[in-house]
């Protein structure tokens, strides 16, 4: 059965190359350990997905899909979805241009706190048992005030040049793609592709899974040691007031 059929993402890195684009302060990855490399000794938690089923109404928000993450739902008024956990680990999502004017376009906003970038793990269509279908250069992913199509991302498709982007269907999950930015942010949208080249994209798919999802997050420094001490004095201070 299909609840029995998670796919096991691993960290291979896709042919495509490391850093498939760069914007301002932004740069995005499709090869898991160069990513990781970057990060050097930030730290990284993972959302697995495992909740319980659920599906989140147009336009809420604080949706729990984890442990470190919510989930807004930016229009979706007239389909929001389904969008939630499926409940055998996998969160369901979807990104709809069907309006610009009014809120029955969908977009997903993720919020996390402290977060330098995160990672995408096993991005299909909205099914585990046939993972292909997905159109790739209908899903777009904003982080850090830039935009990307995940098509551009793998190197499958130039929006800007200007021109219209060819429809391309992927043929089995994708096994990573990341960000890292250069400023702490508090959250990254899913929206479609129309949002990143207006006008440009076209297609039909844009119902997805995701497997997981890992948050690199900026790090809480330990008190200076000056300051520890400082700690220390007082208390030795205050101890022998008390004895005195």
């Amino acid at each position: 059965m299909e609840s029995h059929m998670k796919l096991k993402i691993t960290s291979i890195a896709l042919t495509l190359g490391l850093a498939a684009q760069s914007h301002a302060g932004i740069i995005a990855y499709t090869d898991y350990s160069a990513w990781q490399a970057a990060l050097g000794s930030s730290s990284q938690v993972t959302e697995n997905f495992n909740g319980s089923a659920s599906n989140f109404s147009a336009n809420s928000t604080g949706n729990s899909i984890g442990t470190y993450t919510t989930l807004d739902l930016i229009g979706g008024v007239g389909d929001p979805g389904p969008t939630g956990l499926t409940g055998n680990g996998f969160l369901e999502g979807e990104v709809d241009s069907s309006s610009f004017s009014t809120d029955d376009g969908l977009s997903l906003q993720f919020n996390a706190s402290n977060i330098l970038g995160f990672g995408i793990l096993g991005l299909q269509s909205d099914s585990s048992s046939s993972p292909g279908g997905l159109d790739l250069e209908e899903v777009g992913i904003e982080f850090g005030g830039e935009s990307f199509l995940v098509s551009d991302i793998l190197g499958l498709t130039n929006s800007s040049d200007g021109n219209s982007v060819s429809s391309v269907e992927n043929s089995q999950p994708i096994p990573f793609i990341g960000f890292l930015s250069d400023t702490p942010a508090s959250s990254f949208s899913f929206v479609h592709g129309d949002r990143v080249a207006l006008g440009e994209v076209s297609g039909g798919t844009e119902a997805f899974y995701i497997d997981s999802l890992v948050l690199a997050r900026v790090d809480v420094p330990e008190p200076p040691a000056i300051a520890l001490l400082a700690l220390g004095l007082t208390g030795l201070v205050l101890m022998r007031r008390k004895n005195a």
